[in-house]
């Protein structure tokens, strides 16, 4: 009978790290005397991301949204005495959206906006305004920043290896399934580990590690993992295809039998059409799979980054 193991309170780092920066930004905003600190938390908050990478983005983002914002709502609100009308604030940010696609900062419209608005209905002096947001924000996005970069950045180098280590074992059972029992197994759940495979690479390499030199040359490792894996996965969907299933050669069969796999009732050549690509796409498979074997296991070195 199942049994449920109900909730369970979590606190992970990422939590610990987004509480901490807060704090530090609302004690560095009020160390200044800051007029808006509220907003120095929000900068904190938005900047706190999983990645890095993502952080740089969110501060980006963050950056160019309030200075688009508040420069432009500057020049409009000094330009036209009616700012406060609705129907001007309204064609005002169609020109700010028109900007910003046009200089393609789509990133940065909903935050320009907010702030474009913001000044448009609750400031009298702008200028004092624009600075303070400003300076309040950036408070929390340089601080949330350093705290994600200084405690134990994101480094998901880990789960792409289990993720290795799950593709190698998914492959026998497959090929099994394909050469010993002649039956069409289903290759979507390898094409998933691929792509989850793929997801985690390309956030390893967008991490900023210390050395960095050493960090290309082992996301470049990784990366050919990859691309073995990749081999191996077409190989298979090559053999699922073969309406004619062919005879294993004695070499592909002591091969085979490396693995676990055992063809019952082969072991004779046959040089028809059929076996000679059932040899092929098996070969080929074979070497990958041999090759990221290898792989895998240098990559299991400790890991010094």
């Amino acid at each position: 009978m199942y049994k449920s193991q109900g909730r369970r309170l979590h606190i992970g780092l990422r939590t610990v790290k987004t509480g901490l920066a807060v704090a530090l930004a609302l004690l560095a905003a009020s160390l200044r005397d800051a007029a808006m600190p509220i907003f120095a938390a929000i900068g904190a908050i938005g900047a706190m991301s999983r990645t890095l990478y993502d952080s740089r983005r969110a501060c980006l983002t963050q950056f160019v949204g309030i200075l688009l914002g508040c420069t432009l709502a500057y020049g409009f609100v000094t330009i036209f005495p009616f700012y406060r009308d609705p129907a001007a604030i309204g064609l005002g940010l169609i020109a700010m959206i028109a900007i910003c696609n046009y200089f393609q900062w789509d990133y940065a419209i909903s935050l320009s906006c907010i702030i474009f608005v913001s000044i448009c209905l609750n400031s009298e002096d702008v200028l004092w305004y624009a600075a303070n947001r400003f300076m309040d924000t950036a408070t929390g996005l340089i601080i949330a920043y350093a705290v994600n970069a200084l405690i134990k950045p994101y480094n998901n180098r880990g789960a792409i290896l289990r993720e290795l280590d799950n593709l190698l074992a998914a492959v026998p059972p497959l090929l099994r399934e394909r050469v010993a029992a002649e039956r069409y197994p289903d290759p979507a759940p390898l094409t998933e580990r691929l792509h989850q495979l793929d997801d985690e690479l390309t956030i390893y390499e967008q991490q900023t590690f210390p050395h960095k030199k050493e960090r290309r040359r082992d996301c470049a490792y990784l990366r050919g993992c990859f691309q073995l894996a990749t081999r191996i996965l077409q190989e298979l969907e090559a053999l699922c295809v073969m309406d004619v299933p062919g005879v294993p050669s004695p070499e592909t069969l002591q091969r085979l039998s490396e693995y676990g796999i055992d063809v019952p009732g082969r072991g004779q050549t046959s040089a028809d059409q059929h076996s000679q690509v059932m040899n092929y796409h098996l070969h080929n498979l074979l070497d990958a799979y041999a090759y990221l074997k290898e792989m895998r296991k240098e990559t299991a070195l400790p890991d010094k980054r």
